[in-house]
């Protein structure tokens, strides 16, 4: 499950509430952690190997689901590149407006935590987190 960071739901209550223009990333990238994620969307601790790299996903239907009561799932599975080195346990994942730093939108924890040794590949399967407004 997942939720907004305190950014993305300033950006939506003023786009409710004030009617200020948001517009939404035609991209997010989907980023994974070893340490727990806060609201702030501070406190991720992204892999060190050469080959991690956020995966960039198109914001549209094909990949993210219909919202019902709240929640939307993701309708693709993500795949990251083989490890060469150990990413250690792989807790969170966010969704980033860039590449590299950028504004985290969305944020939670994985169904199943995952260790990433060298040579694995870490994979998010169809359904593995939601995100909701809460």
């Amino acid at each position: 499950m997942a939720n907004l960071t305190y950014y993305s739901a300033n950006l939506i209550n003023d786009t409710i509430l004030g009617a200020v223009a948001l517009t939404f990333p035609p991209t997010y990238y989907l980023g994974v952690s070893t340490t727990t994620i806060s609201k702030d969307g501070t406190g991720a601790t992204e892999p060190v190997d050469a080959v991690y790299e956020r995966i960039a996903i198109t914001n549209n239907k094909i990949n993210f689901g219909d919202s019902v009561l709240g929640l939307i799932t993701n309708l693709t599975e993500f795949i990251f590149d083989e490890s060469t080195e150990s990413w250690g346990v792989i807790t969170d994942w966010f969704l980033a407006d860039s590449l590299t730093n950028g504004n985290k939108w969305f944020y939670g924890t994985l169904n199943i935590a995952r260790n990433v040794e060298t040579a694995t590949v870490l994979r998010i399967p169809v359904g593995s987190f939601g995100v909701t407004a809460s």
